[in-house]
């Protein structure tokens, strides 16, 4: 269980990188909105995307953690 909390850690500190750089990912999005490179629609469903990807990669690795904790515990 060592390669499952070893991918719970991966998977936590991924979505950790992508929550931080949300920023940088928005402001990328609004230059191509500028240059008409993409649609405000198309900018919108791409950061609700990164942002629910983040928070979805955190709790994954949280969850994995947990359990194969439990698993060395019980």
């Amino acid at each position: 269980t060592a390669a499952c909390r070893l991918s719970a850690i991966a998977l936590t500190l991924g979505g950790v990188w992508i929550r931080w750089h949300t920023h940088d990912y928005s402001m990328g999005a609004e230059e191509a909105m500028k240059s008409r490179k993409m649609t405000a629609e198309q900018v919108s469903r791409r950061l609700v995307m990164i942002e629910r990807s983040g928070r979805v990669l955190i709790f994954a690795g949280i969850v994995m953690l947990m359990v194969s904790l439990m698993m060395i515990a019980g």
